[in-house]
């Protein structure tokens, strides 16, 4: 019993005496924990781990112009083809801006 304790307190010595490194402290007090969503943000603060997306964020569509999420270029509203509905929706678009 007596060899036990000798080893605890050497133990708990040589760790108190020793330069352990520690995580710097982050500056988590932006993150308010009234409410669920920002005491969860505030765990992952203290945790270390990068805020989450906002889900209704990720669901956004963003707005593209066909043409540009195709990657062609831009044409004159005459050049737009009518024989398609694609065509025809685009050329009426562009009449309308």
């Amino acid at each position: 019993m007596k060899k036990i304790i000798y080893i605890i307190f050497f133990i708990s010595a040589t760790l108190s005496i020793s330069k352990i490194s520690f995580a710097e402290s982050q500056d988590c007090s932006q993150y308010s924990t009234k409410t669920f969503s920002g005491l969860s943000k505030y765990m992952r603060c203290k945790k270390g781990l990068p805020p989450k997306k906002n889900f209704f964020e990720s669901l956004k569509m963003k707005k593209t112009n066909p043409d540009e999420a195709t990657g062609k270029e831009k044409l004159d509203c005459n050049e737009y083809s009518t024989k398609t509905l694609a065509g025809l929706m685009r050329k009426i678009r562009c009449k309308k801006n």
